[in-house]
């Protein structure tokens, strides 16, 4: 909040309240930035398609670090946020399960993006999984129903969203649909993307289906607009935000080299709430909603878009030279 530093010094020095405005320029390239992250994931499969052996390392600068956190012996939090703790079967019963973080030393200043350390870990995990079934020649929502070891609560969410999404009919021809499952906050999320048009400069997102188990759910229209928000921060992050940097300095200056969805490519959105227990355990954390919309977007989007193409997308964005022709 350097804005804020300035705004007093200058009010001080003119001895009068002031409103500081930055240019759209200055905004841009003097910010905290989402951390970057190479992620490696290696898995195992044995003959009956069963994950048998998982390594995970997650290199990305530290939000906590910067802020002077002194860091214990299990890291960054948010660095394994999403890839941590998971239900999945994937190797642990046989101590062959490893998740790893390695601090990345970049002076770019970070910060705390909208779901942080799950966003970078669900697409990773959630595009592996996705892997996974195809190398096991399995559908990937009945595949992840068989990693989840009778998980009630991730069954459920999983569950809802595949029927919410049609899953189990047929695509409309020239669609295809792409699913991912994940956590963060407290809560549960599953989402299913159909896409079509899939061409080198972009695509179209016709329907997204989002469903959530946040334990106790209190204003069930304001977390249907929160999870609506979260796609629409989720698209715009996975087909197009990006920042680049030369010399230490920002590069990408204004929205016109910034793009961003318009109001026509807004796809539908359902969203169904999981209701509460009957008796809810009040030990539990109730979850939270506001930025559960935004994790499981990119790695359905990649799964439908391996439908669609064969080719699978381990890179984001989509498209990093889009920009709004005509601003």
């Amino acid at each position: 909040l350097d804005f804020i530093s300035q705004a007093v010094q200058v009010g001080m020095a003119l001895g009068r309240p002031v409103k500081l405005m930055y240019p759209r320029e200055e905004d841009f390239t003097h910010d905290q930035y989402r951390p970057m992250a190479v992620i490696r994931a290696r898995a195992g499969l044995n003959a009956g398609g069963a994950v048998v052996g998982w390594a995970y390392r997650n290199v990305s600068p530290s939000i906590l670090g910067q802020r002077g956190v002194v860091l214990g012996a299990s890291g960054d939090s948010q660095a394994i946020e999403g890839a941590n703790s998971l239900p999945y079967n994937l190797g642990q019963l046989a101590g062959n399960r490893l998740v790893e973080w390695v601090s990345h030393p970049a002076p770019i200043p970070v910060g705390f993006w909208r779901s942080v350390g799950a966003s970078l870990n669900t697409f990773a995990v959630e595009s592996m999984i996705d892997e996974l079934a195809a190398a096991a020649g399995q559908d990937p929502y009945l595949f992840r129903r068989n990693l989840l070891n009778g998980n009630a609560r991730w069954l459920a969410v999983l569950d809802a969203a595949a029927k919410l999404g049609n899953w189990s009919s047929p695509a409309p021809a020239g669609r295809f649909r792409g699913i991912a499952i994940g956590t963060a906050f407290n809560s549960i999320v599953a989402e299913v993307v159909e896409i079509s048009g899939v061409s080198a400069t972009g695509l179209t997102i016709n329907r997204v289906s989002v469903a959530i188990d946040c334990l106790l759910p209190v204003n069930p229209a304001s977390i249907d607009a929160q999870l609506v928000g979260g796609v629409v921060h989720g698209i715009n992050a996975a087909l197009y935000g990006r920042q680049t940097f030369a010399n230490g300095a920002a590069q990408i200056n204004n929205f016109r080299a910034s793009r961003m969805i318009r109001l026509s490519e807004m796809p539908q959105v359902a969203t169904t709430i999981l209701p509460a227990p009957a008796a809810v355990d009040r030990s539990m954390p109730i979850g939270g909603v506001g930025e559960l919309g935004v994790p499981t977007l990119a790695p359905a989007l990649a799964n439908a878009y391996f439908k669609a193409t064969g080719a699978r997308v381990r890179t984001l964005p989509f498209y990093p030279n889009a920009t709004m022709s005509g601003l």
